[in-house]
Order: C-alpha cells, then structure tokens, then sequence
C-alpha cells in the first residue's frame, strides 16, 4: 500500500486516463446477459490443468453454464463439452493486421465452430470487433450461434468510482487476459458462484532468456498436451513482460473486491494456480 497522498495522486492520474479512454473507446450501453439455465457457471480457461481442475467441481457438469475462451474451439473438449457462452478479448481475433500464421489460426477456429456447433452458443467480442465482417457474419453461418458485444475499456481510478463504472458495463479491470473478460461477463450475469477451471498462469516459471537475448516462454495448452511442444520468442525485454503480469494479477484482485460488493464468490479449483486472488478449492 501506498501512503495516503501518494495513492491519492496515482488514484486522480488513473482516474484522468480512465474518463479520455471511456470517452474515445466505450459504446454506452449495457451488454446482453448470457442467456442462463444455472446460478452458477464454469470459466473454461485453457491452461494444461483444465482437466485435471473439472474433476473438482462439487456438482454434476450438466449444473454449471460453461464458459469457453480463446481456441477451446479446435479442441475435442468444445464438442464434448457444449459451452453455452464463448468469450474473445485478444485483437488478435479480429485484426487484420496480426501476423498470418494466427490469422490462419482464427480463421479455423471460426470454420471449425461454424462447422460442428449443433448447441445454442453465445458469443462475446469486444466492440472494436464489430468491424470484422467474418466475425458479424457468423450468426448468418450458423443459426445457433449469436454475436453479442462488450466494453473492454480499461477503467481505474477510486474503487467507489470504478465499481460504478462497472455496474454500468462501460468499462472493466484492465483485460490483460481473457480470464478477466470472463469473470466481470460473468458477474454482470448474476451468477452466485463462479468457478474457474484451467488457471495456472504459471507464465513466470516457463520464461528465460536464451543466448541472443531474446525472451522465450512456453506455452502449453489443454489441447496440446499430447504434442510435440515448441517455445515461442516473446517480441519484448523481460521487464515489459514482468509489466504485464503485474497488470494481469492486479486485475484479479480488482475483480474480487467487485465480485464481493455485489454477493459473488469466484472459486479457483486449481491449487497450484498462480493467482492469489480468489478462493483456492477445499474438497
């Protein structure tokens, strides 16, 4: 903590940054509420413990609206599984811009989807998506897919004020990872209890710097546990990187306090899991 003063300085600074970004970024109005059967849902984050954390829950799946994210979707688990609510916040989803081995990537991703979804899936883009044609398009593709949008924009400042923010869903904790998107989704939803499978961000423990100074990092996945795994270099220096996992943490902590005030409990079944934030799993 810092002292009152000086929190009072970063609180006013964020706060300044906070209202410019809202102003330029944020469509005001409310996003749909995920179409519910349960008061309870399940975050499918896509770290290589997924599994072995499901195996936890204290209820029957068929309990739980499951929450899906990223590349779920290429996976054996998204037909097995039937997520009712898939959730993207990573540009790289709807830029043009990213590099073409990705692009490839989301454009199977969206075929495969189209392709075997035969269940009703809600899906959540930020709004910058809404430019994508692909992306508007792909309710026309698949009559049981529906396209609905959110603000992402990054809001900090006072607690009482950021929380009013997000009651309004004109802004969130800021979206370093999908798993934040997915829990302030969540809680906009009225779920009581929320559960979250397949957590680890353990990024720490899969980085180092090879002989050229560059930043390496592993990056296993669920769905790719079976095959051969190649590290990726990560285009930054390791303090922009250690940058980015403080912002990622610090957004759970944030999301917590909020998912408190409104009668939330957010529950991480994975034990091992890296986030310090919210409730471990007492079996």
């Amino acid at each position: 903590m810092y002292p009152k003063a000086l929190q009072f300085f970063y609180d006013s600074t964020d706060l300044i940054f906070s209202l410019v970004r809202m102003l330029l970024n944020t469509r005001f109005t409310k996003t749909r509420r995920f179409n519910r059967i349960s008061d309870k849902c399940l975050v499918l984050a896509n770290g290589p413990s997924l599994h072995s954390s499901m195996q936890k829950i204290p209820d029957e799946l068929s309990n739980y609206d499951l929450v899906a994210v990223n590349f779920m979707g290429i996976s054996e688990e998204y037909r097995k599984y039937k997520p009712s609510v898939y959730i993207f916040c990573d540009p790289g989803f709807w830029s043009e811009s990213g590099p073409e081995s990705l692009r490839q990537r989301v454009r199977n991703l969206y075929s495969t989807m189209v392709e075997v979804t035969e269940w009703d899936l809600q899906l959540y883009f930020p709004w910058q998506a809404k430019k994508n044609t692909e992306i508007r398009n792909l309710s026309k593709r698949n009559r049981f897919l529906s396209v609905h949008f959110y603000n992402k924009t990054k809001f900090e400042g006072y607690t009482f004020l950021k929380h009013s923010i997000y009651n309004r869903q004109w802004g969130m904790p800021r979206a370093q990872n999908v798993v934040t998107a997915a829990l302030m989704l969540s809680i906009y939803s009225k779920y009581k209890n929320i559960y979250l499978a397949g957590a680890d961000n353990d990024w720490i423990k899969n980085l180092w710097v090879d002989p050229q100074n560059r930043l390496r990092m592993a990056d296993p996945h669920f769905y790719t546990e079976s095959k051969p795994q190649e590290d990726i270099v990560v285009p930054i220096r390791i303090h922009e990187q250690f940058a980015a996992l403080y912002y990622t943490f610090k957004a759970y902590v944030d999301i917590n306090k909020y998912a408190k005030t409104k009668g939330v409990e957010i529950i991480n079944l994975n034990e091992f899991s890296f986030i310090d934030a919210f409730k471990k799993f007492e079996a």
